[in-house]
Formats: structure tokens, C-alpha cells, sequence
């Protein structure tokens, strides 16, 4: 009788430890996969930036300067 309940208690040990592991694996899983889109989306933001500031440092600050561009002809390159 004493073995019958052991091996109930041990099997629901078991059971439940099992299901725990399986739960945490999921977590774990979904967090890797969040940090992912996270590192995705910080890159397209990154890249966006450095386009934004390649342009605002290349363009030009005056009116004499846009002129002087467009008699050298290098507007547009």
C-alpha cells in the first residue's frame, strides 16, 4: 500500500516537474524571440538615422551654397 502511494506522489512529482520545465522552456523561447524583433527593429530605426543625418550633413546650409552646387553642377550627386 505505502509503495502504491509513493509512486503516486513520485509520478505526480514528476508530472509536475515536467510540466514546470516545459512552461519556463516556453517563456524562455518567446522571450528570445521578442528580444529578436526588438534587435530588428532597432536596426531599421539606426539605419534610418544615419540616413537622416548623412543627408542633413551633406546638404547645404545657404543659398549661396545651393547656387554655388548648381553652377559647379554637382546637384543631385
Amino acid at each position: 500500500m505505502y509503495v502504491y502511494a509513493g509512486l503516486g506522489v513520485a509520478t505526480i512529482a514528476a508530472l509536475t516537474l515536467f510540466g514546470w520545465v516545459l512552461y519556463r522552456a516556453g517563456r524562455n523561447a518567446a522571450r528570445v524571440l521578442s528580444e529578436q524583433q526588438n534587435v530588428t527593429e532597432a536596426n531599421a530605426q539606426n539605419a534610418t538615422m544615419a540616413r537622416m543625418n548623412e543627408a542633413s550633413a551633406s546638404a547645404p546650409q545657404t543659398d549661396d551654397e545651393v547656387l554655388a552646387k548648381l553652377r559647379d553642377g554637382k546637384e543631385g550627386q
